[in-house]
């Protein structure tokens, strides 16, 4: 019989595999992208959000600036809470006269209009405040 030749089994080589270290780095680039975004949106609406939250003074100001003379019972109310807020040191005396004053037009069901007086006065201490 003639000899065949046999061809031997070729021994193991090893192969440059990269693709974990591919996924490794495309999930770090995945995370930084997410990150940045993810912080220039929060200090977008977050953080100008508390920037420019309204204060007790300026709500209180606002209200203050808005009071409607016509009804009288709601003006009344709305001057004595919001004025309070923003009461210093030197117009607190002031502020307890005018408080005195208007106390004729709370606590009951009818009240008659508020006299030009009292919403002189009333103008003169918001003028002051704000």
């Amino acid at each position: 019989m003639n000899k065949l030749e046999l061809k031997d089994i070729k021994p193991i080589v090893d192969i440059n595999d990269n693709s974990l270290y591919i996924l490794i780095g495309l999930i770090i680039a995945i995370l930084l992208v997410v990150g940045v975004i993810s912080y220039f949106l929060y200090r977008k609406y977050v953080i100008k959000q508390r920037r420019y939250r309204k204060t007790k003074e300026y709500k209180a100001k606002e209200a203050l600036k808005n009071i409607d003379f016509n009804d009288t019972k709601k003006a009344v109310y709305d001057f004595s809470k919001y004025s309070q807020v923003l009461a210093e040191a030197k117009n607190i005396n002031e502020l307890n006269n005018i408080l005195k004053e208007l106390e004729k037009y709370k606590f009951k069901k009818d009240v008659e209009s508020l006299n030009s007086i009292d919403i002189k006065r009333m103008k003169k201490f918001i003028k002051e405040v704000s």
